[in-house]
């Protein structure tokens, strides 16, 4: 049996920060996770570009367990990091985690499939989306499926996309 303090770390990109905050739900996020949520210092300067956000990353970063990390110093890293923005134009704070969760074998949070999935599957990386983190803190006894659901329905009704309307839906699509 693995031990929780053995469980590989994630990396949270931008879109399921900003999901997480549209729906009132962010500090759940440590909850569901506990001690293994890591934010890239480059992910937090994308998120603090928009000023609304600013309060819910200072909070997220200093009043909860998510580790603030700085991009590594390591040469493979900031090749692959400088081919996924240069070469395959895809965004800082993407690239940043498909980077190092290449090569220090983190998962990745993101809900951004059409450019991060092909990717990892290409490369071995682990992804969850947002819909994930939700049937794990449905399945934690975190949230209720009302909860769930309530979390589907805001966020889509601020302009996010989601898969599926409902905890059970996305539960159904999977299998």
């Amino acid at each position: 049996m693995i031990k929780k303090s053995e469980y590989p770390k994630i990396l949270l990109d931008a879109d399921v920060i900003i999901h997480f905050i549209k729906a009132d739900k962010i500090l759940y996020l440590p909850k569901i996770y506990h001690h293994r949520l890591l934010l890239l210092d480059i992910v937090e300067k994308e998120l603090l570009r928009y000023h609304s956000m600013k309060k819910y990353i200072e909070n997220l970063t200093n009043r909860t367990d998510i580790k603030l990390i700085t991009f590594p110093d390591d040469i493979e890293i900031i090749k692959e990091y400088s081919y996924l923005t240069d070469e395959l134009g895809k965004g800082e704070g993407e690239s940043a985690c498909l980077a190092v969760a290449k090569h220090k074998k983190y998962i990745i949070a993101g809900s951004n499939l059409k450019d991060i999935k092909k990717y990892c599957l290409e490369n071995g990386i682990t992804y969850i989306t947002t819909m994930d983190v939700l049937v794990e803190a449905w399945k934690k006894g975190i949230m209720s499926e009302e909860e769930c659901n309530d979390f589907i329905r805001v966020v889509r009704d601020k302009g996010s996309h989601l898969p599926c309307y409902s905890i059970q839906k996305y539960l159904q699509k999977k299998e």
